[in-house]
Formats: structure tokens, C-alpha cells, sequence
């Protein structure tokens, strides 16, 4: 046998920034194989760019990152002397075309370097992140001479000797498929190759960056592990045991005895300090009594774990819950869907549904945090299934705290999901590559074909998950809305507090409920009325939420005693961060309809006028609301015109609400105004950010991310004079139902449905508000 000088090089990465898995860890198959091909005697280097003294997170152009360093660093650390063998690790991200273009210059510099030396790309797969098919032609595509696929122990050690004997190997691209089924028999990763301290450092830069929410902290010391390999399930969407899709026969699942695993944790936390471990297995929990064994490795050497993978609510008991508790900062559980037919027919999950709710409910009261991960739009998945697993995560959720992660159903080239959605012609946009921002941005297919009430389309389905996804961002109660008074110096036709007893609210109880919600987290409040400015209290509130610590600070005003411009002045510094005016009318005649009072339209726009130049010198948000009714709306589009000519850039469209002095006879056909304001938004858009508040988002198809706003009611506490306190998403949902076509609506989670006035609905309406 031949040994040779082997340099193995982890390169650094570019990636789209909405990459998935766990990069950072992708040296991990790495030392592992430098572990082997030392063992069969070869002098082996490791060159890993996370694990360099300046290695971190770098921020490119067009949403990409680098991971490790810039080439010119990397290459600079190439070895003085020739080696025999080099082997490059390949890794999913590294299919990206722009990653691709960027190895493919490195590997010309290599062969030009070192002319003679025979270049490996090796996936040294240790499982438990995915990977992509690929085959000679990528090899071609970069310049190399040989490949490995899968895991590396077994074959890439011989093929280094082959190279290293100088043999012709009698193929380009060497398969490794796991064969026997003792994984203790494959030595620990070659940690002593590796710059730890460096690779630490490298850790804290990511941790530091704070780029993407990762489901485990990135803070160092901590390593990433593999207690076992392969898996066996075999959902569709799922790329573990990749050789057998390609037709390879081997072990499906081997698992590190309880001795082994004990040996590593020990050899990482007494060598290494490492106190905490990211455990990067496909399924921890196959195996009941492996998830106990680790467990109680952890409770023995007292460290901390992470498992990001999610873990089979099936395959866990309520003791092991308990247990996790002590060691892992959150839970994270694979449920996918909530249907039979869709977990177990169509995913192939062979899976107790009851499991996700019964597991969560265990972590809450063990204290444990739980994510639960759920996918949508997989081929054949029915709109009702859809929906019963959005309804399912949001139950659960409200039930339990269990919080879910929604993504796209998304085909990986070499999974059963992308041989179906192939197969069946799907694909809106097949891409095989650049896959990383697909997961949570895009879907890539649809199922709708010959008009099925149950398809879908994929425009469908990402407003779905858009919806679901802001209304679980505005969940947390956090803005408070003060209603400081009932006088105001309009009447309009629509007021939703004008059957209100118009008088001030009192100050002192008002500064005592803003301390109370501040201490409870609320860190956004809004002051409204009636009419903000009658109120001679106005300016001590606004001044004490900003002692208090308010980061924004929201004035509502009809802006007519702003057309003063010490007036305007005033407000600007008083301490606000944002400002809206209200403007029902392009011009007197509509305008002063809608709020009946005279002059009310001259004062108005002076007083936008005067704002829009002061908050722009301050540095405080600022736009014009709207509140459409039957006489405004015809003129929408010179309305537009107008905020145009007045340099407004953000403007309010509300719908009338059925409270107060609003009644049927003054709201217009939301489906006849609709088109209105679309044509609004299609003319002025660029020039004005448009949102549309208390308008059912059916009537919107295109434009939902325009109305989604109306969601963040969920985070508001509406304060009225009288100082009772309710949820504005709970007050105006009072007087909103879901009809017939809601029932199949995507929407129907985060959209109440259709306002009702009670003069509409009579009898009903009386039975249940009173009036």
C-alpha cells in the first residue's frame, strides 16, 4: 500500500441567505473522514475555511452570505508543499450556481498550481442534513477528476491510495454505502486536524451576526455530533439514506452504542471544553432506548444539547419530556400534517397524529419550549387538508405555546417528492439548485388541474402561508391603543366611537394603565380619540410614554389644528415617532361630507402639508388615512392625485367597521370598491405605500399582502375614555362571521370574515351586542 500526503479542504461558502440546515456544520463529515484515512496510515491536513482565525459570516450582494473567509485568505493558506491526494468536500450548498462558479475558479487555481495532483469531490455524508443528486457531469462543471458519493470511510481511503499509487481507478465517481451495521467500528472525528479554537471564534461571529433565527444557539463552545445515521422512515420529502433512491443496498439505520457515545461527549467536553452539543442525527429517537443512553450521557458529564432535527412525536414518552427539559433549551417535533391520509398515505410518515398535541402538552407542563414543524402543498394534499393542518398548528399552538414553523412542501432532486412532482408535471418553476430560499419564500409547483374545487394554484398557497406566518408574528400582545377623548372638532358620518359621551379621559388612570402595559412588555402605543389635540393633557400623556420607554409612539389627528405652524411644531417634537392624518376627500365637497363640518377640508390639507415637510425634518413617520364610504369612494383615484401633489407617502385605506354612528347606509359594496382600490394601488404605488385596513381578504385576490396589516390587531389593546380594556382584534371580530365560500378559503385562519351591521342583521345582531 501506498500512503500518501492527503490535503483535505473545506472551502468557504457562498449561499443564499434563506439557506436551511445547518452550514456552519458542514465540516462535520469532513473530520470525520480525515479520522479514516488516517487510520489506514495516510499523513492527512485539514484546510477548513470556519476554522481560521478571521473565519465568520460575511454579508454579499443580492441576499447572499459567505461562510469562512474571502478566496484571496483561503488560498493564501494553501500548503507550501505538493500533497499527493486533494480531496474537496462537497456539500448541498455548494450545487448553487453561483457557489459552483465560485469552486470551479478555486479548482482551475489548484490544477494550475499543482498541475499533477488528482483532485477528489467528496460528499463525506454523515447524514442528518439534506443533500442534492449529482453525478460526472458536475464534476465536469468544476474541473475535478473523481467524485465520492455518500459516505466517505469506506471507499475514500482506498481511492486516495489508488491515486496515490498512481492507478487509473476503473471509474470517475466512487459510491460509499454504509455496510455493516456497527458504527462504534468508525473512529471519532479527527478533531486534533482542526483549529477548534478558530472553528469557536468562527461560531461566535455567526452567533454575533444574528442573521437568521436558528432553531438552536450559535454562541460557542458547542459542536455538532452525530449519534446515529440514517433513518428508518421514509417520508417523501426527505433525502437521509440517499444512495438507496439510487438503487445502493445497504444499512438503513446504525446507531453508536452506549459506551461509544459516552467516549465522545467525554472527549469533547475534558479535550475540548465543549459543554454543549448540537446533535445532528436524522431521527435521535428511532430508537427509544438510544434517546435514554444519551440522555443519560448528558446527565452523567452534566452537558447541555440541542437537537434541531425534529424529533417523532411518536417515539417519545412523557418521562423522556421531562428529562429533555433539564437539557435542551427547546423541543423541536416533526409533525408535517394533521391528516391521515395526507402524514401517512402521501408523506409516508407511518405516524400517530394524536402524538403531536399529547407531546406538546407534555412539554408544557414540564416547562420545555416546543416548535413544531408543519409543511404545506404537497401533490395531491386537498385544499380542506390544507386547511385542517393550518387549523391544527394554530390550535395547538393557542392550546399549549408549541409554536409552529410552517414551510413549503419543496422537492430536493433524488427525493420521492420531486420524482412525483416530475412525474406529474407540476412544477410552476423546477429548480434543482438554488433551493435554499424555495423552503419558506416560494413554491415551486401547484396541484390544480381541470378546475378541482380541492387544487391549488402556488400563488394560492404562498398567500396562505403569508397570512398564517403575520399572524403568528402579531400574536404577543405589544401595542397599546389610548382612546384619550370623546370630543373632537368633526362629526364624521362613520365615527366609530361618536355615539360615545364626548368628554376627556382621565389623565391619572391613564398614565397608570400605560406604566402597567409598558412593565408588561408593551413597548408600542398609539393615542387616539375622537380628537387627540382637544385633549390639554395630550403632550404630559405623549411625553410620559416616552420616559416610559415606548420605542413607537403613534399620533392619530385630523391635523385641522396642525394648520398652525407652531401647532405643527409642537406636535413634531413632542416625542411622537410616527403621525397620521385622516383626509376622507380629494376636495371640499366630498370631504366635508364625510365629516360634517365646515372649513374642516382647507384646515386638513394645510395641516398635511405643514406635517409632511416637518416629519421629514424630524425624522417622524408620517400618512394619511382614509375611510371609504359611498360618497368618497368614486373619487378615489383624484384622492390619489392629491397625496401625490402633497408629497404623502404612506396612506391608510380603511373600510367602514359597524361601530358607532357607521351604518349600513353609509358603507358602499366592499366587492364593488375593491377594483377601485386596486387601481388605486396599480397608479400610485410606487410613489405611496398602500395598506388596506378592515377589508376581508377575498375581496383582494393579488393584492393580500396589502390588507395583512389588518392582522396586527392581535397585538393591540384598545383603551376606551371609560378606560375598559379589550383586544381590537377580539372587539371588531365581534361583529364578523365566516360565510359558505370561507369555509375552502386559505385565509379563512387569519381572516374573520364579513361585517355585519346590526341594522343588517337584526334579530341576531340585537341577541348578541345589545343594539
Amino acid at each position: 500500500m501506498t500512503l500518501a500526503q492527503a490535503l483535505l479542504i473545506q472551502p468557504p461558502l457562498l449561499l443564499h441567505g434563506a439557506f436551511i440546515d445547518y452550514p456552519y456544520f458542514t465540516g462535520l463529515g469532513l473530520w470525520h473522514a480525515a479520522a479514516a484515512i488516517r487510520e489506514r496510515g495516510h499523513a492527512v491536513t485539514i484546510l477548513d475555511a470556519f476554522a481560521l482565525p478571521t473565519s465568520g459570516l460575511i454579508s454579499e450582494k443580492s441576499e447572499m452570505i459567505r461562510l469562512g473567509v474571502p478566496w484571496a485568505t483561503f488560498e493564501d493558506r494553501l500548503p507550501e508543499e505538493q500533497p499527493d491526494v486533494i480531496v474537496v468536500a462537497n456539500s448541498p450548498w455548494q450545487k448553487a450556481r453561483l457557489a459552483s462558479a465560485e469552486l470551479a475558479l478555486f479548482i482551475s487555481e489548484l490544477n494550475a498550481r499543482w498541475p499533477d495532483v488528482p483532485t477528489i469531490l467528496a460528499d463525506c455524508d454523515v447524514g442528518g442534513m439534506h443533500t442534492i443528486s449529482w453525478d460526472v457531469s458536475f464534476l465536469d462543471e468544476l474541473g475535478m477528476d473523481y467524485g465520492q458519493r455518500f459516505e466517505a470511510e469506506a471507499v475514500l481511503p482506498e481511492l486516495i491510495e489508488q491515486l496515490a499509487a498512481g492507478e487509473v481507478p476503473d471509474t470517475r465517481l466512487v459510491v460509499g454505502v454504509p455496510k455493516g451495521d456497527d458504527l462504534d467500528a468508525l473512529p471519532l472525528p479527527a478533531y486534533d486536524l482542526v483549529n477548534i479554537d478558530a472553528f469557536h471564534g468562527f461560531m461566535s461571529r455567526v452567533s454575533r451576526a444574528n442573521h437568521k433565527q436558528e432553531i438552536f444557539d450559535c454562541t460557542p463552545p458547542v459542536m455538532a455530533i452525530k449519534t446515529s445515521r440514517g433513518c428508518i422512515y421514509k417520508c417523501n420529502f426527505c433525502t437521509s439514506n440517499p444512495w438507496e433512491r439510487e438503487g445502493h443496498t445497504g444499512r438503513r439505520y446504525r446507531m453508536l452504542s452506549p459506551q461509544r457515545l459516552r467516549e465522545h461527549l467525554t472527549l469533547l467536553r475534558d479535550t475540548y471544553g465543549i459543554r454543549r452539543v448540537v446533535v445532528l442525527d436524522e431521527l435521535v429517537n428511532v430508537n427509544f432506548s438510544h434517546l435514554d443512553h444519551l440522555l443519560s450521557a448528558l446527565e452523567e458529564l452534566d452537558m447541555r444539547v440541542d437537537f434541531p432535527n425534529g424529533m417523532r412525536a411518536d417515539r417519545l414518552t412523557s418521562e423522556q419530556v421531562r428529562r429533555l427539559a433539564v437539557r435542551t433549551p427547546k423541543l423541536s417535533i416533526s409533525a408535517e400534517a394533521a391528516t391521515e391520509r395526507v402524514a401517512n398515505e402521501v408523506i409516508g410518515k407511518r405516524f400517530d397524529l394524536e402524538a403531536t398535541r399529547r407531546v406538546a402538552h407534555w412539554g408544557e407542563k414540564a416547562g420545555l419550549p416546543i416548535v413544531i414543524h408543519w409543511m404545506i402543498g404537497q401533490p395531491g394534499e386537498k385544499r380542506s387538508e390544507i386547511l385542517q393542518t393550518l387549523n391544527t398548528a394554530w390550535e395547538i399552538f393557542e392550546e399549549t405555546g408549541a409554536r409552529p414553523l410552517l414551510q413549503y412542501a419543496t422537492p430536493i432532486l433524488g427525493t420521492m417528492l420531486h420524482q412525483t412532482v416530475t412525474e406529474r408535471g407540476l412544477w410552476t418553476e423546477r429548480e434543482d439548485r438554488d433551493i435554499g430560499p424555495l423552503f419558506q419564500g416560494q413554491p415551486c409547483f401547484q396541484d390544480k388541474h381541470g378546475g378541482d374545487p380541492e387544487g391549488w394554484t402556488a400563488r394560492e398557497l404562498h398567500v396562505a402561508k403569508m397570512a398564517f406566518d403575520t399572524k403568528l408574528k402579531a400574536y404577543k400582545p405589544r401595542k397599546v391603543i389610548m382612546n384619550t377623548t370623546y370630543i373632537c372638532n368633526n362629526q364624521c358620518v362613520f365615527c366609530a366611537t361618536g355615539n360615545r359621551l364626548p368628554t376627556h379621559g382621565d389623565v391619572n388612570e391613564q398614565l397608570k394603565f400605560m406604566k402597567m402595559r409598558r412593565e408588561q412588555g408593551y413597548d408600542l402605543i398609539d393615542f387616539d380619540g375622537g380628537e387627540p389635540t382637544t385633549n390639554p393633557m395630550l403632550f404630559h400623556l405623549l411625553k410620559s410614554a416616552q420616559s416610559l420607554g415606548y420605542k413607537q409612539i403613534n399620533l392619530t389627528s385630523n391635523g385641522r389644528m396642525l394648520m398652525v405652524q407652531r401647532n405643527a411644531e409642537k406636535i413634531v417634537r413632542s416625542g411622537i415617532t410616527n403621525l397620521l392624518i385622516s383626509l376622507h376627500g380629494p376636495n371640499q365637497q366630498v370631504h366635508e361630507e364625510q365629516v360634517q363640518s365646515k372649513g374642516a377640508f382647507r384646515q386638513t390639507v394645510k395641516g398635511i402639508a405643514n406635517m409632511v415637510r416637518l416629519c421629514k425634518r424630524y425624522g417622524v413617520g408620517f400618512g394619511v388615512n382614509v375611510t371609504l364610504t359611498k360618497t368618497n369612494f368614486p373619487v378615489l383615484m383624484e384622492y390619489g392625485e392629491l397625496l401625490s401633489k402633497l408629497g404623502v407617502e404612506l396612506c391608510n385605506i380603511q373600510f367602514v367597521t359597524p361601530f358607532g354612528k357607521a351604518s349600513a347606509a353609509t358603507q358602499p359594496d366592499p366587492a364593488a370598491v375593491a377594483p377601485s382600490v386596486m387601481q388605486l394601488i396599480d397608479t400610485y404605488g410606487d410613489r405611496i405605500k398602500f395598506q388596506v385596513i378592515n377589508l376581508p381578504l377575498c375581496h383582494m385576490p393579488g393584492y393580500e399582502e396589502y390588507c395583512l396589516g389588518d392582522i396586527f390587531k392581535l397585538e393591540r389593546r384598545m383603551v376606551f375614555v371609560s378606560m375598559e380594556d379589550v383586544n381590537l382584534f377580539d372587539y371588531l371580530q365581534s361583529r364578523r362571521r365566516h360565510e359558505a365560500p370561507c369555509k375552502s378559503c386559505f385565509l379563512s385562519l387569519a381572516c374573520e370574515g364579513f361585517y355585519y351591521f346590526p341594522d343588517e342583521w337584526h334579530d341576531e345582531a340585537a341577541a348578541r351586542w345589545g343594539d
